[in-house]
C-alpha cells in the first residue's frame, strides 16, 4: 500500500489536475494506494474538490486544520493518520499539491525503497540530471546558498537537497522517528520541517538516497507559498537548535 500525503492550502485552481495525474500514474504502476489530503486551513474549495474526486482506485481522505498551521503541522497530521493503519511494509509518498512534482520518476523511487532497501528517497532538482525550470534566478540562487549552509551546519553534506516535499518514506522509518521523539517528531511549522525530518532520520542512521528530478514551476497554478527570506531565517533557527542540542 502507498499512502500519499499532500499538504494543501488554497489549491482549488490546480488540485483536481494534481489528483488526476496522481491517480493515472499510480494506476499505471498497479499500486494499491490512497491519498491523505491535509487541508491546512484553506479558505477556498480545495477540501470539497478533493472529497468529490475520491474514487475506488484512489480513495481520498480529507483531514482539515481549522486554520493555517504550516506545512510542518500538515505533514505531522498526515503521518500520524497513516501510522494509525499503515503496515510495516507500506510506503508513504509526500508531494506538493500544486502539480510541480515529476511523477515520471516515481518508478525509480519505488525501486530504491522496495528493492535496494532505502528507507527515505528524495526527489532532487540539485542532483546531477535534475533541474529547475520556471523559477526566477534569484530564488534559485538563494535556495542554493541556504541549502549549502544548512547542510554544512547539520552534517548533511552527503545530500544534494534538503527541502523538497517530494519524498518516499517507508512506514517503518516514520514509525522509528515517532518511537524516538513521540508524536512531536516534527516540531517545525514551516518549510524547514523537511530539514528537521532529514536531520532526525540521519541521527537514527536511516538509509537515505536521492533521484534526480526536473522541477517545473510553470505547472503551478498561483504563487508559491514559500517565502525565501522567512524560510532562510527558519533554517538558521533550526540549525541553532541542533547545535545547542535542542533538536
Amino acid at each position: 500500500m502507498i499512502h500519499v500525503v499532500a499538504p494543501l492550502l488554497n489549491e482549488e485552481g490546480g488540485v483536481l489536475r494534481f489528483i488526476e495525474d496522481l491517480r493515472g500514474r499510480l494506476d499505471a504502476l498497479g499500486c494499491v494506494s490512497r491519498l491523505i489530503a491535509v487541508d491546512d486551513g484553506s479558505t477556498d474549495a480545495t477540501a470539497e474538490i478533493c472529497r468529490r474526486a475520491s474514487s475506488p482506485s484512489l480513495p481520498i481522505e480529507v483531514v482539515s486544520h481549522p486554520h493555517n498551521l504550516g506545512p510542518g503541522a500538515a505533514f505531522r497530521t498526515g503521518f500520524l493518520r497513516v501510522l494509525e493503519e499503515g503496515q510495516a511494509d507500506d510506503l508513504m509518498l509526500t508531494l506538493e499539491g500544486d502539480g510541480t512534482s515529476d511523477l515520471a520518476i516515481l518508478p525509480r523511487m519505488l525501486r530504491r525503497a522496495r528493492e535496494e532497501g532505502d528507507q527515505i528517497v528524495l526527489a532532487s532538482c540539485y542532483l546531477y540530471g535534475g533541474a529547475i525550470r520556471g523559477t526566477q534566478l534569484h530564488r534559485v540562487g538563494l535556495s542554493h546558498v541556504a541549502n549549502g549552509l544548512i547542510k554544512k551546519a547539520l552534517g548533511l553534506s552527503g545530500l544534494s537537497t534538503l527541502s523538497s516535499f517530494y519524498r518516499l518514506y517507508t512506514c517503518q522509518a516514520v514509525r522509528r522517528m515517532r518511537e524516538r521523539w513521540g508524536d512531536d517528531f516534527i516540531t517545525s511549522r514551516g518549510f524547514e520541517c523537511q530539514v528537521e525530518i532529514l536531520y532526525r532520520a540521519a541521527r537514527l542512521g536511516l538509509p537515505i538516497s536521492e533521484v534526480p528530478m526536473v522541477l517545473d514551476n510553470s505547472r503551478r497554478v498561483g504563487r508559491s507559498k514559500m517565502r525565501i527570506l522567512r524560510t532562510s531565517l527558519a533554517y538558521l533557527r533550526l540549525s541553532a537548535r541542533a547545535m545547542t542540542g535542542r533538536l
